[in-house]
């Protein structure tokens, strides 16, 4: 068996079977080793091993090998032309210059190709540069070369030919991805295959996606420094419309939880947009709130879009922002609407759009100025017609609304106040006298003071001061909106109202809750109960004690009047000789 090949078999260099042949031992298996002159090799020497003398467990890979070549057929002798062998197949190994001047033969010269390739993969997997590529790859196959054994005479046309041609590389080019997909996460996630979506039979609201953008125009505060603001949005999917406000900081800043919550909160109030079915969002710190939303809009909304359903939150993946189509909205309300604008610097930021070389664009003018312009353009978009490919099939969001409208569907509003009590943690309190406490302060309701158990559940706001909680029972059933219990002057009449409404509320409960039982005459039953109970009969008595008194060594002596002194010690004597006399007669 050829060297080459026993190194494949055991997956090592051929170096190492070639040390291992020189010393005629395998891993402590004597090796049969023939030298014969041919050509390659060491010095034109190569070198065959006995398949006997190998290890057994190589024997077992040789197998297959040795199946395969006994049942291969035979050519058949033809009389016409015969065509090529390798017709159809790759017939320059590395280059023509390297398979001319090296002298291998021919699984050789494969084996140091496949290396190359894998060199040539795994470079443009680790992002190297084309130039780069070329040259490493070159030294490498040099290297390996030399290492088989060739000594070229003229190293310097030895080097010309270990020249990678193009055609290895760019053949490899594809590798490149898994350097992508290491490194730029956002860059590989936007070229991966994906499925088409449609809004076909989707209604106004079943899903909504959120997200915060930067508003790529100069605008400028009232020190005279350059900021731009930032727009909280949210796209009804199914029919293009935005729901969005903007926000501008006087220092440097960030969009929080609150400004999140007051947009979501002013379009859950709106007739034409409502509460979603599923809310689409990232994973920021900023959308926080809405891991609150998913009970609360239970709670909240009893039926909300069928029996046993909620707003379902859905947090996007990382670096998924193709799969979000706010961010193909954003991209498209910049370029063709908010670039017809004075003051816009475009996406770019690390290459901003300069009126002259060395001067900035000059800014739109102040927040306030820029408000009205953006919410202009923004109706704009709204009755624009889209083009006859995009999802509204050539319709204006506007005309996609309306043909919902039409249909008869209509919005499931809420208030601000129920969305700010909603986005909270529960809590649990002690009701007392039909209140409890929250946050240093007192808060009540008609429902609290019908309450007759003692703890409830508090939705205590999470990211800002509440005007009013949400109370549950322990349960988790809503019993009612608590506010503010405001103490009164002793001689406001309205305190006295007051007391009186919550004692009468708290008694009619009570007496609800006594008529809804049924009366019992506890003692009646216990006696019934005691009556009902079977006699225990004692058994014998095992032994009866009895004794006569004037056996007994000591007397039980009643407590009499106190004595005079003299009567107390002339008793005193008497009984001090009674007991020597009873002394003695024990004794003797």
């Amino acid at each position: 068996m050829p060297l080459n090949m026993l190194a494949s078999l055991a997956g090592i260099s051929r170096q190492a079977v070639w040390k291992a042949c020189q010393r005629g031992n395998w891993r402590g298996h004597a090796l049969e080793v023939r030298v014969v002159q041919g050509k390659g090799g060491n010095a034109g020497k190569q070198y065959l091993v006995s398949l006997a003398s190998l290890p057994p467990e190589l024997q077992l890979r040789l197998k297959p090998i040795e199946t395969r070549a006994q049942n291969r057929p035979k050519p058949i002798a033809s009389r016409g032309r015969l065509g090529r062998a390798d017709q159809g197949k790759k017939r320059v190994v590395i280059s023509r210059q390297w398979d001319a001047l090296v002298p291998f033969d021919a699984v050789t010269k494969a084996q140091i190709a496949e290396d190359l390739k894998q060199e040539i993969r795994g470079l443009l997997a680790a992002g190297a540069a084309w130039a780069h590529v070329k040259i490493l790859a070159r030294n490498l196959l040099a290297e390996t070369t030399r290492s088989w054994g060739f000594r070229p005479n003229d190293p310097a046309g030895f080097e010309q030919a270990c020249s990678i041609p193009w055609t290895l590389v760019s053949e490899e080019m594809h590798y490149r991805k898994v350097h992508q997909f290491r490194t730029n996460r956002k860059g590989y996630e936007d070229s991966r295959p994906r499925g088409r979506r449609s809004i076909e039979g989707m209604r106004p609201m079943e899903l909504v996606v959120g997200d915060v953008h930067p508003i790529d125009i100069h605008l400028t505060r009232a020190d005279g420094s350059i900021c731009t603001a930032k727009l909280i949005g949210f796209l009804d999917w199914a029919t293009g419309r935005v729901w969005c406000d903007l926000i501008a900081f006087d220092t440097r800043g960030g969009v929080n939880n609150r400004d999140v919550i007051e947009v979501f909160a002013a379009m859950v109030d709106h007739p034409a947009f409502g509460l979603p079915e599923a809310l689409y969002i990232d994973n920021g710190k900023e959308y926080g709130f809405a891991t609150y939303l998913d009970d609360a809009m239970t709670l909240m909304v009893p039926g909300f879009h069928g029996p046993g359903r909620s707003m379902r939150v859905v947090n996007a993946l990382p670096y998924n922002a193709s799969a979000k189509p706010i961010e193909r909205w954003f991209g498209d309300f910049e370029s063709r609407y908010l670039s017809t604008l004075p003051g816009w610097i475009s996406g770019n930021r690390m290459n901003k759009r300069q009126e002259a070389i060395g001067r900035t664009v000059a800014p739109y003018g102040t927040f306030e100025d820029f408000v009205p312009a953006f919410f202009g353009l923004l109706k704009a978009y709204h009755s624009m017609p889209t083009g006859k490919q995009s999802r509204l099939k050539g319709h204006s969001p506007n005309t996609t609304f309306q043909q919902h409208v039409v249909a008869g569907w209509s919005a499931i509003t809420m208030s601000r106040d129920e969305v700010r009590a909603a986005v909270a943690r529960r809590v649990e309190r002690t009701v007392i006298q039909g209140a409890i406490q929250l946050r240093g302060r007192r808060w009540s309701c008609e429902e609290l003071w019908q309450y007759t158990h003692d703890k409830v559940l508090v939705c205590d706001p999470v990211y800002h001061a509440p005007a009013e909680l949400l109370v549950m029972d322990m349960k988790g059933k809503r019993l009612g909106i608590a506010s503010p219990d405001v103490p009164l002057h002793p001689l406001d009449h309205r305190g006295a109202q007051s007391t009186a409404a919550r004692a009468k509320a708290h008694r009619d409960a009570i007496v609800q809750m006594g008529r809804s039982v049924p009366k019992i005459d506890v003692a009646a039953r216990l006696i019934a109960l005691g009556q009902d109970q079977p006699e225990v009969i004692p058994n014998e008595p095992a032994g009866k004690v009895s004794f006569d008194p004037s056996q007994r060594p000591a007397r039980i002596l009643m407590p009499k009047k106190p004595l005079i002194p003299e009567e107390r010690r002339r008793e005193q004597d008497e009984r001090m000789a009674a007991q020597m006399d009873l002394v003695k007669r024990i004794v003797g």
